[in-house]
């Protein structure tokens, strides 16, 4: 799809809010997040199929290129036809996040814009500790979760177990996941977000080898288990025999598939997730507004990530209420300020699209606010005295690291302070002394 019709299908499927899924994928370092995100980007026309995978899109910074790791929360809005449906487009803005215990922060700041995630978990590891506690942070946010049990290859070529063994495997890992949300989501939702792969909710495949599939799309294929199981045989394995996975099962199919018919759309999502991340009156004008998904509605928005660049702040939020205009005035909840927005644009990546307005239920790239922070609200200033902010970001851990830093020269200590400003506006977590 050539760039300007993809942001103009992009802009179109914005004002429906049935086609919507904000959605992040989660999940332990290195179980595959970034590499499925490339899938999904190769299928949007973003992405050259042949380096997807490997190309690591959304990890854009010089160092996690290096690492080979997610260092921060990055999005992007995607335009997709349903996998099974012709002509239903729906569009995806997907939250690519760190698995490192280290960023934990970040992930958490990044389940306020959305409403359900993809839980990536390695087939070989199965659920270990970052992923019980990205599946709390996300049922504790009112997040629904759907299941994706990645490199099911290393079970056949490299751990070689037997369909019985590879059965047990994936009953663990359902079962563990099931239990999780027994524990931590909410009463109304204890049963009815569990996952089965009868019902869908639960994904196979590989994302390194571009293949996967829920066991609808596997019959549909009219493939069988044995068929995948017989191109990584020991004596004929290599990339040739595996390659045709991705035609017949493609990734980001099984992933779409899920995504569209068991993760909610924004209207479905702000009914009840309103009442767990705002404290105020949920019958003012505001609340309703909020929980109605009002597009006329007073213009609120929940920021979790704010990033220091070149030219300025550059803010991402979530508008729960009203329409987003850029030169749009706005207040500042906590920093009890006011100030205008000058441009609003939608996330491609490292890229941003500017654009004219963004309705309610979007995920919204905010610059020209000087003295915006991660976990601030903004509001239009006739509706500031009736609102309250929306509820602090709960961490599952309280930053413990203390680190004394000097500059080399100290010709260089006002750069350095500058550097670590950003720092405490982009982290609410960090606190700085001199």
């Amino acid at each position: 799809m050539p760039r300007q019709k993809e942001i103009s299908e992009i802009l179109k499927l914005m004002e429906k809010p049935e086609t919507i899924r904000n959605i992040g994928f989660v999940g332990h370092i290195d179980h595959g997040k970034t590499t499925l995100s490339d899938s999904l980007l190769s299928e949007a026309g973003l992405l050259n199929p042949e380096i997807a995978g490997e190309a690591r899109v959304l990890d854009y910074l010089e160092e996690e290129q290096q690492r080979g790791i997610t260092m921060k929360s990055t999005n992007i809005s995607l335009y997709y036809e349903h996998p099974l449906e012709i002509n239903k487009p729906y569009l995806v803005n997907l939250v690519d996040t760190p698995g490192h215990l280290d960023f934990s922060g970040k992930v958490t700041r990044a389940l306020r814009l959305i409403d359900g995630v993809v839980v990536v978990v390695d087939a070989v590891e199965e659920i270990i500790a970052q992923s019980e506690t990205v599946i709390r942070q996300a049922l504790e946010e009112g997040v629904k979760p759907v299941l994706y049990i990645n490199e099911v290859d290393r079970l056949i070529r490299e751990l070689k177990l037997s369909d019985e063994e590879i059965k047990k495997k994936y009953s663990r890992i359902i079962n563990h996941f099931n239990k999780l949300i027994e524990r931590y989501a909410d009463p109304q939702f204890k049963e009815s977000w569990k996952v089965s792969p009868a019902d869908g909710n639960v994904a196979f495949g590989s994302a390194l080898h571009k293949w996967g599939f829920t066991v609808n799309i596997l019959k549909k294929s009219g493939l069988k288990f044995k068929e995948i199981r017989k191109r990584y045989r020991k004596e004929t394995y290599s990339k040739e025999t595996y390659a045709d996975l991705a035609v017949y099962l493609p990734i980001d199919k099984a992933i779409l598939e899920m995504v569209a018919n068991h993760l909610p759309n924004p209207q479905e999502a702000q009914i009840y997730r309103i009442k767990k991340i705002w404290d105020g009156n949920l019958d003012s004008k505001v609340g309703k507004a909020m929980i109605n998904m009002d597009p006329n509605g007073p213009l609120i928005i929940c920021v979790s990530k704010v990033q220091a660049e070149k030219h300025g702040l550059v803010a991402t939020g979530r508008i729960f209420s009203g329409t987003c205009k850029k030169k749009e005035t706005i207040k500042l909840l906590k920093a009890d300020t006011t100030e205008n927005i000058q441009r609003i644009a939608i996330f491609m990546g490292q890229r941003r699209e500017n654009v004219e307005k963004i309705p309610v239920g979007n995920i919204v790239a905010l610059e020209g606010l000087k003295e915006i922070k991660s976990g601030e609200s903004l509001i239009v200033p006739d509706y500031a005295k009736e609102a309250v902010p929306f509820g602090n970001v709960k961490y599952v851990s309280t930053p413990v690291v203390t680190v004394s830093i000097e500059p080399e020269s100290l010709r260089d200590l006002d750069e350095m302070r500058e550097i670590i400003e950003n720092l405490l506006i982009e982290d609410p977590n960090l606190n700085f002394e001199i």
